[in-house]
Order: C-alpha cells, then sequence, then structure tokens
C-alpha cells in the first residue's frame, strides 16, 4: 500500500509551516489561508487548520527513510534543533531500545520518534527488508514517504480490521487483532490501536480527529470507517 495524499488537522498552523518548511526543509507544494501542503517524498502530506479554538489535534504517523540510515537520521534531526523521545524496551512486543533507537523484531525495524509543534508523534523508520539503502548524506530530501497513519480507536479493533482487510489490498502484517493491528506492507501502513493504551514510545493517549487519505489499490473508490472521521480515497494510478 502506498500512502500518496495524508491530511490532517491542526491548531497550530504557522508553526508546523516553520517546522517542517524552515527548520526541516521540505518543500511547500501549496499554501492557502487554511492549509498547507508539504512534500514528504512520495506523499503529499497537508495540514488543514482546526476551526474549533478548544480542539488541539494530534496524530501519529511514520515515514520511511533508508534503511541504513537510522543515526544519520537522528543525528540530523538533533542538529536542527529538534528533541528525540526516549524509547522503552517491550519484550512482550518483541522491542528492543538502546536509549531512544527503538529496534521491532516483528517487522526487522529501527525507529525513533519526536514530536512536532501540533503534538504529532512522529516516526522515522528504516526497514531492513526493503532494498533501499543510500550511500548520501542524510537530509529531509533523503525521506521516501508516509509510510504510517495511526487510527484510534474506541475497543473496535477487530471490527476495524476485516472492514479494512475487505475493502482495500492490505495484508494482515503485525498484532492480535483485538488491541492493536498494522494493516498494509513495508511502503504504506493503516496502524489500528485501541485508545486506552497510547502510542508507543509516549503512550500518550490519542483522541479522535478527522483523517483524510489517498492511497494506491486497485479497488477505487471513497470509504469512511463509520462510526470514525477516517475517509479514505483509493486510487489505482498515482495522480498528476
Amino acid at each position: 500500500m502506498r500512502i500518496i495524499e495524508l491530511e490532517l488537522r491542526t491548531a497550530r498552523l504557522a508553526e508546523l509551516k516553520e517546522f517542517y518548511t524552515e527548520r526541516l526543509g521540505f518543500a511547500l507544494a501549496e499554501i492557502t489561508e487554511h492549509s498547507i501542503t508539504i512534500v514528504v517524498g512520495e506523499t503529499r502530506l497537508t495540514f488543514v487548520r482546526e476551526e474549533d479554538e478548544g480542539v488541539m489535534p494530534s496524530y501519529h504517523l511514520a515515514m520511511n527513510i533508508p534503511e541504513n540510515q537510522i543515526r544519520e537520521a537522528k543525528s540530523w534531526l538533533l542538529a536542527k534543533g529538534c528533541q528525540v523521545l526516549s524509547a522503552a524496551p517491550l519484550p512482550f512486543a518483541g522491542i528492543e531500545a538502546n536509549e531512544d533507537i527503538a529496534y521491532f523484531e516483528g517487522t526487522d525495524a529501527h525507529a525513533f520518534y519526536f514530536e512536532d509543534p501540533s503534538g504529532n508523534l512522529v516516526e522515522f523508520i528504516a526497514r531492513h527488508r526493503m532494498d533501499n539503502a543510500l550511500s548520501e548524506p542524510f537530509d529531509h530530501e533523503s525521506i521516501l514517504n508516509v509510510s504510517e497513519i495511526g487510527f484510534p480507536l474506541r475497543g473496535s479493533v477487530s471490527e476495524a480490521v476485516q472492514r479494512l482487510d475487505s475493502r482495500f489490498d492490505v495484508t494482515r502484517y503485525i498484532g492480535d487483532g483485538k488491541t492493536f493491528q498494522m494493516l498494509g506492507d513495508e511502503y504504506g501502513m493503516f496502524i489500528l490501536g485501541d485508545m486506552a493504551i497510547g502510542w508507543y514510545p509516549s503512550m500518550k493517549i490519542p483522541e479522535v480527529h478527522p483523517i483524510g487519505m489517498t492511497i494506491l489499490d486497485s479497488k477505487e473508490g471513497e470509504f469512511q470507517l463509520d462510526p470514525y472521521p477516517y475517509t479514505i480515497r483509493a486510487v489505482s494510478e498515482r495522480l498528476v
């Protein structure tokens, strides 16, 4: 699965523009009074202003990086003045950790995490099953795509797994299918999690906020994961 567009809400649009374009260097593809769109490798990532002043949306998303550059990516991010979150080992989940870099045995991947000004939990992940090693110095152009988006669920993970599995060409990857499940492949995944648990490594309890996305899938059309505001548009070929 490939995520070619992802749209999220934010209460801090100006801060996100400064962070992603001026600090980290991502190209600004589009800007309006109410939104910005940046280029994250193969994915167009859009942040839309949240109009409800009492709401502070935040999400969990992951970005693929070259499988051999986890430490280079961490050094690059630290040099940009960002703080990497601590990561603790979770042996029962097959997660090892050395200070702030985690290793996931089930997916053979190293990752680290940070928060952007909107409170989004952002993950840089190096998946060793992918043949994408690079020898050039790491920078923002080394980031390949947005490869994961978290769908917080109110205790309905198994039902959501069945609905997404029957609608899209996705594989049940890692998870118990009851409290947590990854659906997709190394290029793109839906991350389904019970809201009572929280996202690793911060374990901050997530909230439900609108998500709009476009993926490549042979079964074209629009799908909403009711009763959640998670809308998925499927297209069979990449949009121009």
